[in-house]
């Protein structure tokens, strides 16, 4: 619903034009805070050519019939932000002199700059100071921070002259003002000369003879000299009645400014007030002089600074939420302002931080929104969601305080000026339970996922601001499931016979419809081999879209079924041949590391000969002299010729991977387990083991494992078999194969019927999961959920195979490939 808002095109005609042929554009929100009272549950906003027609809830709003209706859903609307001082003009950079009333900001602000990451936090409008390291920098303006025409976005070219107290303006640079003409002994070179002011006194003094003589000033008179400017631009601003902003930090410079206020009857703003502890009881008495004040949040988000040592005798210093409190008490209109620029994208957590105290959202709100305006003079304009004025406003994905909330679209003149990316860089999974696959189980759990890889795991993880959240309430993960025999990832069953030294991983083919029915049950890796004789290449697949192969070869296919008398010889003939040629390589590699560590000491000491008898001399000159004996070069080993087809064995012999050995007899069985495990000394898995129930404590002395299935619970004798149950309470490891294509679906169920049979949920779990990832050596990156596994996990409707347990989604590296809709159930 959302996208459709984040969807408008941006116009590429002039603004005007393109706002004059839009339609109304209708936006509904779960509320929407006007920034003047509370929230408006769900409320309708009406945007006709950059102004808002209408604000309210929806059932007492007529929506136009040619309306454009965006429906955002959950999310809440509020006005653009306001920041009622920045330094966002380059040209804020100060002058030498400390008076330069003249300057205006304006000219200095970058129209044509990147702000996406001020209008990212919200901010839409700010005031622009003209400088902060001189007594009087010149004027502030007020501009929008995005749109086509830099007239358009300018709210007020001269909003406010500015004044400087604090420690900024002290000391300002030494003036040298060379002489017009000739110099001679009547017109000599005069000497650089101090400025105002070294201190809060004579600063004080300066500006009140200034302000006098501004007040005196002749408008009509010649402007002639930089005297003249200064005053003039004085003059116009007393004239005007507009405010002066003074920035008094401490309670001296409070006192200061609002002397200056009472003599000359000035409209002024406060501008960082820390030390107000001593007014609080005359705040009310402010309303003649103050206009009001512009609080400083104090800190940085993220950044630790050290605070001031408390002085006993002074006054406890009070935070800002609590001068907050107080002024609004007091009817002061107030502003919020970030430390410095760089945080204006977190204007809101800033405000957030004022809650901690007495005051409520709707208070804190009107302080980045309806009161900056104000104060800056531009409310007809912005600041509120009202009607007529400009359609400037923010979307939220919650309310604008939370801890979690985030912008995710900003307005100006109804036009998009940013949206959030719509593709996150992690997800974070949430439910009543997760079952991690080792044992652990995790209540009112989460999953943070990053790229392919589970990067956070618990109740109360770390997570990316943007972070995707994703919510199953009384839901459960679990790993997703392996199922160890299937037909899937080539299109159909693999059936013909296939050589050893194939890469299956080569063949596999995307889109096969078979995979999308298969994994919808939970099951997320198989494996794939041909299901002819002999020997054969196993692998290990993921079912996502596209197949990604975990290991090919897995470990290698052999079948023990039919006459074993021939099948024994045949089979011992193969492994002898295997095992020789990896014998071979085994002894060419320790000869090699044999060989590599005398050739590395035979050129040592060559060199060290050399180094002993002279360079460059001739043979017959050597042995001529006494010399150290030259040393004997060692012969490198014979390389074995590469096979292959036998290529495979290497691995298997070396115990990097297992035999897969398909029998279901006893007899077979036992043949099996003489041949691989005794006499050959392999790793091995049994598929299928039908009649490992009979074998099952020779199977736990082997430490062996079993992929059990299709058909897990059978009737032998007349008695139910439940051969994972049996190898559960014998501590044999086992999984499970479906030997399947989209059946492969139906796996989890014929585990559930294990479960009912007298499997434990527990095992059935584990043999799903981790037990067949640790028996195939893919536990590293499969089989449970941990931080830095692969992002493979099942969300359960309930608790793992009870009967009324549903699949409700299903994920693949970091990938949804499975959502259940309604039409699923």
């Amino acid at each position: 619903m959302f996208r459709q808002a984040l969807a408008l095109p941006f116009c590429l005609l002039p603004f005007a034009v393109c706002l004059a042929d839009s339609p109304p554009q209708v936006y509904k929100a779960a509320r929407i805070w006007t920034g003047d009272g509370p929230a408006i549950a769900n409320g309708l906003l009406i945007v006709r050519n950059g102004k808002l027609e209408a604000v309210g809830p929806r059932d007492r709003v007529t929506v136009p019939e040619d309306a454009e209706i965006h429906d955002l859903g959950s999310a809440i609307v509020i006005p653009g932000l306001v920041i009622a001082e920045t330094t966002l003009a380059e040209g804020g950079r100060d002058d030498d002199l400390a008076l330069t009333p003249e300057f205006r900001a304006i000219d200095g602000f970058d129209f044509y700059a990147d702000y996406r990451r001020p209008l990212s936090g919200g901010v839409t409008t700010v005031q622009v100071a003209p400088g902060s390291r001189r007594l009087m920098p010149g004027q502030g303006a007020v501009v929008k921070l995005a749109g086509d025409d830099p007239g358009a976005r300018t709210l007020r070219e001269r909003e406010s002259l500015r004044i400087v107290l604090g420690d900024a303006f002290k000391n300002p640079p030494r003036i040298y003002e060379p002489p017009v003409g000739a110099v001679s002994v009547d017109r000599p070179l005069e000497p650089t000369r101090h400025q105002l002011a070294a201190s809060l006194a004579s600063a004080v003094a300066g500006l009140r003879a200034t302000l006098r003589a501004a007040k005196e000033y002749d408008p009509s008179a010649p402007r002639g000299s930089a005297k003249d400017l200064v005053l003039a631009a004085i003059a116009d601003q007393l004239r005007e009645r507009k405010p002066i902003r003074i920035t008094a930090p401490s309670a001296a410079d409070i006192r200061a400014a609002l002397a200056l206020a009472r003599e000359f009857d000035l409209r002024i703003v406060l501008v960082d007030p820390a030390g107000l502890e001593v007014f609080r009881d005359q705040f009310a008495s402010w309303h003649p002089w103050v206009e009001g004040v512009i609080l400083n949040a104090e800190v940085r988000p993220g950044v630790v600074a050290d605070l001031p040592v408390p002085d006993k005798d002074a006054p406890k210093r009070r935070t800002v939420w609590e001068n907050a409190h107080d002024l609004l008490k007091a009817g002061i209109k107030l502003a919020l302002r970030p430390v410095s620029d760089a945080d204006l994208e977190e204007t809101l957590f800033l405000g957030g931080l004022l809650t901690t105290g007495q005051l409520h959202d709707a208070d804190v709100l009107r302080m980045l929104t309806v009161s900056p305006a104000e104060i800056l003079g531009v409310a007809d304009r912005v600041g509120a969601l009202a009607v007529g004025k400009d359609a400037d406003f923010v979307v939220l994905n919650g309310d604008p305080f939370a801890a979690h909330t985030r912008v995710q679209a900003v307005y100006v003149n109804g036009q998009p000026v940013y949206a959030a990316k719509g593709t996150h860089k992690a997800t974070v999974i949430r439910a009543a339970k997760i079952y991690t696959g080792s044992g652990n189980v995790i209540t009112n759990g989460a999953v943070l996922v990053e790229g392919t890889t589970i990067r956070g795991l618990g109740s109360g993880i770390s997570a990316a601001a943007d972070a995707s959240v994703r919510q199953f309430d009384r839901a459960v993960i679990v790993p997703g499931f392996l199922d160890l025999a299937t037909g899937l990832g080539l299109g159909g069953p693999l059936t013909t016979s296939v050589a050893l030294d194939t890469k299956l991983g080569d063949r596999l083919v995307s889109g096969d419809p078979a995979v999308a029915v298969a994994r919808q049950g939970g099951v997320t890796t198989v494996l794939l081999a041909s299901t002819s004789s002999g020997a054969t290449p196993v692998v290990a697949l993921k079912l996502g879209d596209r197949p990604r192969v975990v290991a090919d070869p897995i470990g290698i296919r052999f079948g023990l079924t039919g006459n074993l008398t021939s099948q024994a010889a045949s089979l011992r003939s193969t492994l002898e041949r295997g095992k020789s040629y990896a014998d071979d390589w085994t002894r060419y590699e320790a000869a090699r590391v044999d060989y590599d560590k005398k050739k590395k000491e035979y050129d040592a000491a060559k060199a060290k000969t050399a180094a002993k008898s002279g360079e460059k001399k001739s043979d017959a000159a050597s042995k001529k002299e006494d010399g150290p004996a030259a040393p004997t070069e060692p012969k490198s080993p014979d390389k074995p010729r590469l096979n292959e087809a036998l290529e495979p064995y290497r691995q298997l012999f070396a115990g990097k991977i297992p035999a897969l050995v398909d029998a279901h007899r006893a007899d077979a069985i036992q043949l099996a387990i003489q041949i691989f495990h005794d006499e050959f000394k392999l790793r091995m898995i049994l598929l299928g083991a039908d009649d490992a129930f009979r074998l099952a404590d020779l199977m736990a002395e082997k430490q062996l494992a079993v992929a059990i299935g299709p058909q897990l619970v059978r009737t032998v004798d007349r008695e139910p078999i439940n051969l994972a149950q049996v190898l559960a309470n014998r501590g044999v490891p086992f999984g499970f194969q479906s030997k399947a294509t989209t059946g492969v679906k139906t796996l989890p169920l014929a585990v559930q019927y294990a479960v009912r049979c007298g499997l434990g949920a527990d095992d059935a779990l584990a043999a799903l999961t981790a037990a067949p990832a640790k028996f195939l050596s893919i536990d590293k990156h499969l089989g449970t959920l941990a931080v830095g596994k692969d992002a493979d996990l099942v969300v359960l409707s309930g608790a793992p195979f009870e009967l009324s347990t549903r699949v409700l989604a299903v994920m693949i590296d970091g990938q949804w490939v499975y959502q259940e809709d309604e039409g699923d159930r």
